[in-house]
């Protein structure tokens, strides 16, 4: 019975890719990094703009550059991963037209924007995430063909995408894993490299200067993700060419037919030809050389190879004669044989189990002896669901209820073992109250400039605790008024009294003036101002939404 042609194992999937792209030229390389580049500096610039401008004009201006940036990179992908594919099909590169362009413009453009909607709604479901992913990466192989309308590439991205649901899934766990330990070198390179230019130069740079507030700003994971992204995402496309060609040669032998085309070339028949006849030389001169053997001899060279030891196969093994080990010995063979069988039967059943979820879940099965299409889905996918969605609620139970713990914790304790000296203080170390009553407590001895730290950071953390701001360590108070700003555009006298205790807190703290208790009091009523217009704006906004 013939055997059907299975796909390769995702390892050996990601082994040829990096072969192929070692292969590929500098030119197709840059095809992507022309149109990924351009995106990845977008979305850096675009993310610092919106920390530090708050202008609906400017924001929309920069979305709507980012999404030409987003068709701009798929339309370039696009013309890599056709150079990919026509590398392993030997095709030749077809001249670009007008109807080729615009047909690449409206599909990359149309699947641009369908992926920023199925990618999020793929994630909830879970299960359609590897092949919604494959399809997408699927689309960009054909995207610049001019033979092939919109729905054929994506009606053929859809069934090269389904071919092997495990081999998938398998892809996308490794994927992630490689992709996961580029970008640790990457962020370890970017850490590393201003210390080491210090070091060979002496040049002290911004970078060097700036310690741990360097690597735990929230731009620096943008940029590394970015740069690995840029040095990764070809490598991750070239897998994907390379499944499709495979998917395809499954069906149509597209391998063949690309094996006939490098034959075909010129230069490789040439060589083939001379290749052929100087083995049939050798051959022939080895023939006239030896002479036709006789029959004797023949029959006797073929008793002796029938000996020899390669078809020692063929006899039945020899009976092994009784072990004369101990029989603590015998024991512990027995039971290290059994454990490795065990191990054996257990690595099989999950590997049954994997291929049964992954790969053996199809939604409508082909029908089968004459039985009609089943549309549910299977018994054992609706008890994973419902396990699933019970390991959720246990999930979700406990961190509610270690946050009500949390929050009904005493503070009393935590209060003596902050010191308002403490440089690297934030205000999420303790309540509003916490902070009030060091606040009184450091006015009660006289240190006013204590106290006037301790009321900000009550400031702080009140905010924080409505969600006005996001407390972190490595915000400067510039950060923390923009993201106010950005969150109370409707109370604008609420931001100019931030900005006034800023300035205050600021002039006393790092500016070393003098601080009387009346400066101190008067922070405090702009606090309580801030408490009030802001807590009636939440009020008025509740109310709003009951009715």
């Amino acid at each position: 019975m013939a055997k059907s042609v299975e796909q390769p194992n995702a390892v050996s999937l990601l082994e040829e890719a990096a072969h192929l792209l070692r292969q590929a030229p500098l030119d197709v390389l840059l095809c992507h990094w022309v149109g990924s580049a351009p995106f990845a500096l977008g979305v850096l610039l675009f993310w610092n703009d919106q920390n530090h401008h708050n202008s609906d004009m400017r924001c929309a201006a920069g979305a709507l550059l980012l999404a030409m940036l987003l068709i701009w990179m798929n339309c370039w992908r696009g013309i890599y991963a056709g150079r990919v594919h026509r590398i392993l099909s030997g095709a030749a590169d077809r001249p670009w037209n007008g109807r080729r362009v615009r047909s690449l413009i409206a599909v990359q453009g149309f699947l641009a924007g369908l992926k920023t909607i199925l990618w999020p709604l793929s994630l909830l479901a879970v299960l359609p995430f590897a092949t919604t992913v494959a399809f997408f990466r699927n689309a960009g192989v054909f995207a610049d063909r001019d033979d092939l309308d919109p729905r054929a590439i994506m009606a053929r991205s859809r069934r090269l995408a389904r071919i092997d649901k495990f081999q998938c899934w398998m892809l996308q766990g490794l994927l992630m894993l490689l992709s996961f330990g580029a970008w640790l070198n990457v962020a370890i390179a970017c850490i590393v490299l201003p210390q080491l230019i210090r070091m060979l130069t002496g040049y002290e740079s911004v970078f060097s200067r700036s310690g741990e507030s360097y690597f735990e700003n929230r731009l620096f994971f943008l940029m590394t993700t970015g740069l690995t992204w840029l040095f990764f995402d070809p490598f991750v496309q070239a897998v994907y060419c390379l499944r499709c060609f495979q998917g395809d040669s499954v069906e149509t032998g597209e391998d063949l037919r690309a094996g006939l085309r490098r034959i075909g070339n010129p230069a490789t028949a040439s060589v083939l030809a001379r290749s052929i006849a100087v083995l049939l030389a050798v051959f022939a001169f080895i023939g006239r050389a030896a002479g036709a053997p006789a029959a004797g001899q023949l029959d006797q060279a073929i008793r002796r190879a029938m000996q020899s030891p390669e078809y020692s196969w063929r006899f039945p093994p020899p009976d092994k004669p009784p072990s004369n080990d101990p029989w603590i010995i015998q024991a512990t063979e027995r039971a290290f044989q059994a454990i490795g069988k065990a191990l054996n039967w257990l690595w099989d059943a999950f590997m049954r189990l994997l291929r049964w979820v992954f790969g053996g879940l199809n939604l409508t099965p082909l029908p089968t002896g004459g039985a009609a299409p089943s549309a549910a889905l299977h018994f054992g996918l609706w008890l994973l669901a419902v396990l699933a969605l019970a390991l959720a609620g246990i999930v979700i139970w406990r961190a509610l209820a270690a946050r009500r713990k949390r929050q009904a914790k005493p503070a009393g304790p935590v209060v003596a073992t902050v010191r308002l000296e403490d440089e690297g203080l934030t205000a999420d170390r303790l309540p509003e109250e916490s902070w009030l009553e060091l606040a009184e407590r450091s006015l009660a001895e006289g240190n006013v400039r204590l106290a006037l730290r301790a009321l900000y950071l009550a400031n702080l953390a009140w905010l924080g605790r409505l969600e006005f701001i996001r407390i972190h360590p490595g915000k400067t108070n510039r950060e923390f008024e923009n993201e106010l700003r950005r969150r109370t555009q409707p109370f604008p006298q609420a931001r100019q009294l931030f900005s006034d205790n800023v300035r205050a807190f600021e002039r006393a703290w790092y500016g070393l003036h003098n601080v009387s208790v009346e400066n101190a009091l008067d922070f405090r009523k702009r606090s309580e101002e801030i408490k009030r217009i802001l807590g009636a704006g939440l009020l008025e906004k509740g109310e709003g939404a009951a009715a």
